[in-house]
């Protein structure tokens, strides 16, 4: 990547499109740079200074700007981690400003060609500058960065993702919200089904009704009965009390027969019947259901009902696995880091360190988002440095599943893997769009197309078209 003159905008920084007051954040850790500061404030900039790490973090965690510009020197290069770590955590349209030696480190490259829009060397052309600027803030707007995605908040976790399959997963739940049918919703533990249960009621028209919870599996079989239709003794039960909402049966596999026949028995009536008594009580009430297990196979073998499975089955989401949207990992992980983080008061964590990254791309997620919720939360306890690393994660090579010959051995083959994986990250952004992702990642077509050759990055069969 190289210095770039002034693309989509004047000399002067002010694009030829019309823009709001435009801001930027200036992080001059060189402490020199007071004249390129000037400059950009002289050029219109509404300018944010600062001349700390943890000041510009916490800054950043306040307020959004859509382009930063952080001037490095030589010396700094021992304050490498958290210098990656606060571009990591806050991702934008950074322009770097170096010295000339510093392009010859490799990990100042690497740091510039993974997180920054461009780059100048001191000393530089202020107009230049200003003006790269400028473009810098117009690609923003036209094409905003990715931000966290999210159907529903929830005390422990909350949908996060831009890979396809949640982009996919969305739109099902916006369409599905809107009809007043019932959903069944499948897929592996912990991949947040009741979110999506939860995300089906509140852009419902029933959204000012109440969300009513039920685990079918948790319950006695003895008991859940008496727990869902209540009993003339002890009055209304859980689908009574979801009147004008919804109900969602979590785990339903697991209900027992004769429940399962009540609840055939409502879903063909309407109406509720409660232990104990003959008194029919008319219940509106949207059901949504929820099984890790193969449901196909409990009706094939009997332990559920067929004509029940149809009437429940009216529309299906079925959830992907964590493994399947890999991408989402970095965002989902940075969004549980930033929930967790205040946690721990005083901390100097300042996020995630590239082997953790990779470590976490490595692995095959048994457990899905609930598992990496978990890992999360764990590795800022047992994270003793700035920056967590595999080991707080518990993520070795061998948990990871990874086979000895799998192992980066040398820094170069950690570099090839995480090279490869941020290439498979960028494409999965951009849905697997070449010239977008070229754009992005600030190179050519030509360049993007052989360093996916280099890296075995393959998209013809990934079953989504993807734009040259």
């Amino acid at each position: 990547m190289n210095a770039t003159q002034n693309r989509g905008s004047d000399s002067s920084g002010r694009d030829q499109h019309s823009f709001a007051t435009r801001r930027t954040i200036f992080c001059d850790l060189s402490r020199t740079q007071g004249e390129l500061a000037e400059a950009i404030q002289n050029a219109g900039w509404q300018l944010h200074s600062t001349n700390d790490i943890d000041h510009a973090s916490s800054v950043l965690y306040k307020d959004t700007f859509e382009v930063g510009v952080i001037v490095l020197e030589s010396q700094q290069t021992a304050a490498l981690d958290e210098i990656e770590a606060l571009l990591n955590t806050h991702p934008m349209n950074w322009i770097a400003v170096v010295e000339q030696s510093m392009i010859n480190d490799e990990r100042v490259a690497g740091l510039i060609s993974d997180h920054c829009f461009d780059y100048y060397t001191l000393p530089c052309d202020t107009a230049q500058l200003v003006g790269t600027l400028g473009h810098a803030y117009g690609m923003s707007i036209l094409r905003p960065r990715p931000a966290i995605s999210s159907l529903i908040a929830d005390q422990e976790s909350q949908m996060v993702g831009n890979s396809q399959a949640m982009m996919n997963l969305y739109t099902i739940v916006k369409k599905s919200a809107r009809v007043d049918a019932p959903v069944m919703i499948t897929g592996e533990t912990g991949t947040g089904k009741e979110l999506v249960g939860r995300a089906l009621h509140s852009q419902s028209p029933r959204n000012t009704g109440p969300f009513v919870t039920v685990s079918c599996a948790t319950i006695p079989g003895n008991l859940i009965g008496e727990e869902l239709f209540g009993s003339r003794e002890k009055g209304p039960g859980r689908i009574e009390q979801a009147v004008g909402g919804s109900l969602f049966l979590d785990s339903v596999t697991d209900l027992p027969a004769e429940q399962q026949m009540l609840l055939l028995r409502f879903m063909q009536t309407g109406q509720v019947e409660r232990l104990n008594s003959s008194q029919p009580i008319p219940v509106d009430v949207r059901i949504i259901t929820a099984s890790s297990n193969s449901i196909d196979e409990a009706v094939k073998s009997g332990q559920f009902r067929e004509d029940l499975f149809y009437r429940l089955n009216i529309l299906h989401i079925e959830m992907p696995a964590l493994r399947d949207r890999i991408g989402d990992v970095d965002s989902l992980a940075q969004y549980f880091f930033e929930k967790f983080i205040t946690e721990t008061p005083g901390t100097r964590i300042k996020g995630f360190s590239q082997q953790a990254k990779i470590a976490m791309h490595q692995h095959h997620w048994p457990g899905n988002v609930r598992e990496l919720l978990n890992r999360v939360r764990q590795s800022i306890v047992m994270c003793e440095s700035t920056l967590i690393q595999p080991a707080d994660l518990g993520l070795g090579s061998q948990q990871s599943g990874d086979s000895e010959s799998d192992t980066p051995t040398n820094l170069d083959e950690v570099r090839a893997k995480a090279e490869g994986e941020f290439i498979r990250n960028a494409l999965e952004r951009n849905y697997n769009n070449v010239t977008e992702t070229a754009s992005q990642l600030g190179v050519s077509r030509v360049t993007l197309y052989r360093l996916m050759k280099k890296y075995g990055v393959n998209i013809a069969g990934s079953g989504r078209r993807a734009s040259r």
